[in-house]
């Protein structure tokens, strides 16, 4: 068996109706196409692979089945929400959407979030920020299962940040979406599942030693993109964790294994671009800036330059058309997890292709 080729509106039904025998319609909607997204940026790792182990934490008391937010602090440029143990995902677009009016009306808005789950890709969200002329900021911690550089011992989660620029109507954002890790720990789970090895640099075992082996990484450790992606990774955890009063460090939960409640936090900031400058003006300088970027003169081996996010969103347009190439693996996951809960993903699949 090939690559299965969904249509990305496909795949999100299939997605929304397996969540939404137990989730608010509208809960399993934000949730699926979130999911999906990534699938689309060619982000498989944050991608529909998450739904049977989403499902798993639900079934095991780990994640409410419904989101109940609360907000606890406000001011008229911050907020603080609590998600009860809620969807990542459901609380980070309210968030989201919290900081997006705040920063029209006051220029900037900045919300934080605790007693969260997992909230999927970054950029997701930054990208939500872009479609309103701001700049979207957004960042988590999560358990930890990554080492401080030069420790064998973890204190960290792989934290990622994500910030998105806009770029005038028409034009894609500049978005960087980025781990503070090697690499995302679920690309660790994706070799796994498809039964491939991982570079040496990625990960470490229990007793502190490099592997290509993706399951005693997964046991182990994943290593910081070097000493800068661990100091990032500390003030991603103390603006998530320790400001919004969230779990933070080694206080959190593994996501796969631990049986408890891994109360994230999340942090978001919204700049609307004329709070500092007339947005045609601004526009006029971003495209300055990516035409310096793009049409600088590559390097040997490099065919060019690219602006951060254009690689994703260009096979996002191309797989928006396509249609998303499912592994096998990830296919009958999908298929199995659906027939749990009484939906057929075969009704949803486009065609069959071997991936070249």
């Amino acid at each position: 068996m090939g690559d299965i080729i969904v249509p990305a509106s496909q795949l999100i039904r299939f997605t929304s109706q397996v969540l939404g025998q137990s989730l608010p319609e509208d809960e399993a909607e934000i949730i699926a196409e979130t999911l999906v997204d990534a699938d689309l940026l060619g982000v498989e790792s944050h991608g529909v692979s998450r739904l049977a182990g989403y499902l798993k934490r639900m079934e095991d008391g780990l994640i409410e089945r419904k989101t109940r937010l609360t907000l606890v602090r406000e001011t008229p440029t911050t907020a603080l929400f609590d998600a009860a143990n809620g969807w990542g995902q459901v609380a980070a677009v309210k968030a989201l959407e919290t900081a997006i009016e705040k920063a029209l009306q006051y220029g900037t808005g900045f919300v934080g979030v605790k007693n969260s789950n997992h909230f999927g890709t970054a950029s997701y969200f930054t990208r939500m920020a872009t479609e309103k002329d701001c700049i979207g900021l957004a960042m988590t911690n999560a358990s930890a299962i990554m080492v401080p550089f030069g420790s064998k011992e973890p204190s960290l989660g792989t934290n990622p940040i994500s910030i998105a620029v806009p770029t005038g109507e028409g034009r894609n954002p500049v978005v960087l979406d980025m781990a503070t890790s090697q690499v995302a720990r679920g690309k660790i789970i994706l070799a796994k599942k498809k039964g491939e090895t991982i570079p040496a640099h990625w990960a470490i075992t229990v007793n502190g030693e490099p592997t290509t082996d993706p399951v005693k990484a997964l046991e182990g450790f994943v290593l910081p993109l070097g000493p800068k992606g661990s100091g990032l990774a500390i003030m991603i955890d103390i603006l998530s964790g320790v400001l919004t009063g969230a779990l933070f460090g080694k206080q959190i939960p593994k996501m796969y294994g631990d049986q408890s409640s891994q109360q994230l936090g999340h942090f978001f900031g919204v700049i609307h671009i004329e709070a500092f400058m007339d947005k045609t003006l601004f526009y006029q300088r971003m495209q300055e800036k990516v035409q310096e970027t793009v049409n600088s003169a590559p390097m040997e081996g490099f065919d060019r330059v690219y602006m951060p996010g254009e690689i994703e969103l260009s096979r996002k347009k191309v797989r928006l058309e396509k249609g998303i190439p499912l592994p096998k693996e990830i296919y009958l996951e999908l298929k199995e997890t659906g027939s749990r809960y009484g939906v057929d993903i075969e009704k949803f699949i486009l065609s069959k292709e071997v991936k070249q």
